[in-house]
């Protein structure tokens, strides 16, 4: 027969066993949210080392690509644009031929997708984006026009620093070269204004 202490004691093993199950599953929660934030080598920083800010890059998968996109697919050409918003809002301007592939992805400073999208996006063959702070995106739209809706895609990045990659399918190893100078032929440019502008 179970003395009332032997009792108590089953109740009392359960909630410590479960009080230690989450304060296990919140330090497992909150170490991944950290993570990124704390990582010396993420992929903004090997993109840094091989991209300029503001500016178009083309990533050779053969050599660098393996240490910023260890599992990029060979058929693709890869390019990054890394920017810096505090001068100004990013515009990236492309001129897509039709039926060819071209995925792109934009990310904030700690690697998080804010958006992605594919060449279906482009109008008429044209596709614009311009990528901005929030302050910046309201001084954009504070210059619209009623009468004439804007003509590009305006993204609000979570963070003034990021990088926008572009992946362009070659579907035959003849056609890498034409998939890269697709890449390159992506403008990625930082707006300056003028105070007051």
């Amino acid at each position: 027969m179970k003395t009332r202490r032997q009792i108590g004691f089953v109740p009392r093993l359960f909630l410590w066993g479960l009080a230690m199950l989450s304060v296990a599953g919140i330090v497992h929660v909150a170490s991944i949210l950290i993570m990124p934030r704390l990582a010396t080598r993420d992929a903004f920083a090997r993109i840094s080392v091989l991209a300029p800010a503001n500016k178009m890059t083309l990533i050779d998968a053969t050599t660098s690509a393996m240490s910023v996109a260890p599992f990029e697919d060979p058929s693709m050409a890869l390019g990054a644009c890394r920017f810096d918003l505090s001068a100004g809002p990013l515009r990236i301007r492309a001129s897509l031929p039709p039926e060819r592939l071209l995925l792109m992805s934009f990310h904030g400073r700690f690697g998080q997708l804010f958006y992605a999208m594919n060449d279906r996006g482009a109008t008429r063959g044209r596709l614009e984006v311009v990528v901005a702070t929030r302050d910046q995106l309201e001084e954009i739209e504070g210059r619209d026009s009623d009468d004439e809706p804007p003509q590009e895609l305006r993204l609000l990045s979570p963070t003034p620093e990021g990088f926008f990659i572009a992946r362009a399918l070659a579907e035959r190893p003849s056609l890498k070269s034409e998939a890269q100078t697709r890449i390159m032929s992506i403008s990625c440019q930082t707006e300056i204004r003028a105070p007051g502008n």
